[in-house]
């Protein structure tokens, strides 16, 4: 049968928008991931020093922290589309700023603007939720995490490859400029459809400003355990803050009669338990994908390293940004007849052993295999659990509730790295060490395992979406 001229033309806007938010988040990401293996060679181009240098990997990551979910709150509240063309214009702002910049310190300010970027994401979920059923919203947010999981990989491999054969001005312009075209295409399929649903709430700006305070904070701490360690007075202190004011946010939001983020909604299973095990995905994939990197940089005259050049290690690495984008894109469609805890379940056991293979083979072919391994589960894991965070929230919740998961796994990422980075400190690490390195990572997953398997729901993620006609969504 035929589809109508209406429904043919509305399925065709909304591949429309898929594709283009595919584009955007593509190049967004890898705008994220240029900066660290083309770092040293900026230094030089600037005449700054390595401390200086540091500041253009901090800046972007403390203003995304603070600004994911300030975004979501923001396309919760006033609309996905009006919110996406401000992402969109800071974020081309930022990669023509870094493209251009004549000193270091405006290089600064566009990496700060570039920051802007990964709000885009959470955005993305509330038009997708807006735009689709839920079997639909599954598929394409399967599509959203491959192309974060690749733009975030082809952001680290063609980045210096890209700065030797051309410029600076190319490595920051081209993305910029797809970010711009996948926005016309976005905007293009959306014209001539109804405008969105707005909320008539207000932004409860008080719980932003709290929750901004508590990432600032947990991202200072971070900071300085890295410097100091742990148990450093510093550390410590900042510790304390962050727990402070983690605690006055949860209390000002439980009073607030429209606030931020609904922390009722984090003691269900389809936002709270995916933001718990977001932390484990975060911790485990985070903490191997560090590891590796130094383990085969290691000498062949430590006896277990094998000296690999940055070219083997960008490789090496290929194969587990590869294998999530795979692993996305096949749990979209999967989940709604799997369900959200037995995948996810099963995700966090393959990163575990991909982590004890670490441990055990500790070969070219096993640090592949670990890779892999780690690379199918996280991207499994990441797919199910925002697709359940997506489905499952209110709907003037869903950008703020998948913008909680992109910040789990961001915290777990950091405080795993930082932990595993302390255990391989020594001059020079041991074999010891990195196998301690890899169990730490393998723990992490299991214990995402066993929550998962504890307080994700057993269905498919989230419940079923308001009934509207096709012709009329886009």
């Amino acid at each position: 049968m035929t589809p109508s001229p209406p429904l043919a033309a509305a399925t065709s806007r909304r591949w429309l928008v898929i594709c283009s938010l595919a584009i955007i988040v593509l190049s967004a990401a890898s705008l994220e991931g240029f900066i660290v293996p083309v770092l040293p060679r900026l230094q030089q181009d600037f005449a700054v020093t390595a401390a200086v240098g540091a500041l253009a990997t901090v800046i972007p990551t403390v203003v995304t922290v603070i600004i994911t979910p300030i975004a979501g709150s923001l396309a919760d509240v006033h609309g996905a589309e009006r919110t996406l063309g401000w992402l969109i214009c800071i974020t081309a702002c930022g990669g023509l700023l870094s493209a251009f910049a004549p000193a270091f310190w405006a290089f600064i300010a566009g990496q700060a603007l570039q920051g802007f970027a990964l709000g885009i994401i959470p955005v993305g979920f509330v038009m997708l939720r807006g735009l689709l059923p839920p079997d639909g919203v599954r598929t394409a947010s399967g599509v959203l995490i491959a192309m974060s999981v690749a733009g975030a990989g082809f952001g680290v491999l063609l980045a210096g490859p890209i700065l030797e054969a051309s410029s600076r001005a190319a490595l920051y312009g081209v993305p910029t400029a797809l970010v711009s075209i996948g926005a016309i295409g976005v905007f293009a399929a959306r014209r001539r459809g109804r405008r969105e649903a707005r909320h008539a709430a207000r932004l409860d700006w008080r719980g932003a400003a709290l929750l901004s305070t508590t990432l600032l904070l947990l991202v200072a701490t971070l900071t300085s355990s890295s410097a100091g360690g742990w148990f450093s007075p510093l550390t410590l202190t900042l510790l304390v803050l962050t727990a402070a004011a983690g605690t006055v946010w949860v209390r000002v939001e439980s009073r607030v009669p429209t606030p931020m983020v609904d922390v009722t909604a984090l003691r269900s299973r389809s936002v709270g338990g995916a933001v718990l095990v977001g932390v484990a995905i975060g911790g485990g994939y985070a903490s191997l994908v560090f590891l590796v990197p130094q383990f085969i940089a290691q000498p062949p005259s430590s006896g277990f390293g094998w000296g690999a050049s940055p070219s083997q290690t960008s490789a090496m690495l290929a194969a587990a940004y590869g294998a999530g984008i795979v692993a996305s894109l096949a749990m979209g469609p999967l989940s709604r007849p799997l369900g959200v805890r037995g995948p996810a379940t099963l995700a966090l056991l393959l990163m575990a052993c991909g982590a004890l293979t670490g441990i055990l083979a500790p070969t070219p072919a096993g640090i592949a295999t670990s890779l892999i391994l780690a690379g199918i589960g996280a991207g499994a894991a990441s797919t199910v659990v925002f697709a359940s965070a997506a489905a499952g929230a209110a709907a003037d919740q869903v950008g703020v509730s998948t913008a909680l998961i992109t910040i789990s796994r961001a915290i777990g990422g950091a405080l795993a790295t930082q932990t595993v980075a302390g255990i391989i400190s020594t001059t020079p690490p041991a074999l010891a060490d990195f196998r301690l390195g890899f169990l730490v990572a393998a723990s992490v997953s299991l214990a995402g395992a066993v929550t998962a398997a504890l307080l994700l729901s057993r269905g498919a993620p989230g419940t079923p979406a308001p009934i509207v006609d096709p012709a009329q969504v886009v």
